[in-house]
């Protein structure tokens, strides 16, 4: 996918949507393109995050390691989610893991082309924050909710 093709489809993702042409070409230029199969992990929860997936096509599922070792399943995203997001800013670990639930097509943006972005496009930044803290509520809710339910679950097994 040439850098055009690119740039316009960054242009419907939400979190770039109010980017002006001039900083969705340089995101555009940044973005290096990966497939994946069905099966594959993108990202892994508790591994560094180093890179963001934006899914072109294809679905993927966002699985949480609860306190008691289960896996959960969080969501399932499509065309123009983006994952990782939280990692590629602050190089921590992976809150959750990623898995192709079939194939995927995904523009992958680095850490530190992220962060060279953001010096000298810092309107990248006020596009993203927003979208960035709502998405971290949401998840952090839903993280809590199964936990919550968890225990519950293994109180109820006690008695």
């Amino acid at each position: 996918m040439e850098w055009k093709v690119r740039q316009s489809f960054l242009s419907r993702v939400e979190i770039f949507a109010n980017l002006g042409r001039r900083e969705l070409k340089a995101l555009a230029k940044s973005c290096t393109q990966s497939t994946y199969a069905e099966g594959d992990v993108l990202c892994r929860q508790g591994e560094r995050g180093v890179a963001a997936f934006l899914i072109v096509s294809g679905r993927v599922q966002i699985e949480a390691e609860l306190e008691d070792q289960r896996v959960a399943v969080v969501t399932e995203l499509g065309q123009g989610a983006m994952v990782g997001e939280l990692s590629i800013i602050d190089g921590a670990e992976r809150v959750a893991t990623v898995r192709a639930i079939e194939e995927v097509d995904a523009l992958v943006l680095t850490q530190w082309s992220m962060m060279a972005l953001l010096k000298t496009h810092p309107a990248i930044a006020v596009s993203m924050l927003p979208v960035i803290v709502q998405r971290f509520r949401e998840t952090a809710d839903e993280l809590r909710q199964l936990n919550h339910q968890s225990n519950r679950a293994r109180t109820s097994v006690h008695q």
